[in-house]
């Protein structure tokens, strides 16, 4: 079918209306040919992050609490906070509403076991991180998540839990600046 033939089909579905509903009609129809303004698509879309709803999602898909899931998803957003501009954070911050109270529940480091920071691995790690803010930042995310009770192992799974929710629910540039601001974290795990 061609375009005319659709407009004119979308155009006799939607309602007669009084002439106060009018720009009503007309968005309706605008959300119908999907013609909807940049700024429109961003609002709309961003608006269904709901950080609870990710909680929730999380604990369910990895088989933790709900204070491991906050704690784990604050852990991943703190870490990507610190890699990105303040500008750049700031958006992502207004993208997604709570995101400032859940870091609240990125767990102390020390609160980490006495047990884990006395491996070698992680004496090493904490060594080595003193001459590099990546690896501080990778070391400080792992000892987070060592808080929590959680692997370290987990970590590439809340990103992946985290990336699958925002890429349903964000807009795309909610998911370039989350992308953006996990740096080489897989990488580097």
């Amino acid at each position: 079918m061609n375009v005319k033939v659709l407009s004119f089909i979308a155009i006799a579905s939607l309602p007669l209306s009084a002439p106060a509903s009018a720009n009503d009609t007309l968005n309706q129809l605008k959300g119908l040919l999907g013609n909807q303004t940049t700024a429109e698509a961003a609002t709309s879309t961003d608006s269904t992050v709901d950080l609870s709803r990710l909680v929730s999602l999380i604990s369910d898909n990895l088989d933790v609490s709900e204070t491991q899931s906050e704690g784990g998803i604050a852990s991943v957003m703190n870490y990507v906070q610190g890699n990105l501009s303040s500008t750049d954070y700031t958006q992502l911050a207004s993208n997604i509403p709570g995101i400032d109270s859940l870091l609240d529940n990125v767990p102390s480091l020390s609160d980490t076991s006495t047990a884990s920071s006395s491996s070698s691995l992680t004496g090493l790690l904490n060594k080595a991180s003193e001459y590099s803010d990546t690896l501080k930042s990778v070391n400080d995310l792992k000892q987070q998540f060592e808080a929590l009770g959680l692997s370290t192992d987990m970590i590439s799974s809340f990103v992946t839990q985290i990336s699958s929710y925002l890429n349903s629910n964000a807009s795309e540039e909610t998911q370039s600046l989350f992308t953006s601001g996990l740096d080489n974290l897989l990488t580097a795990l």
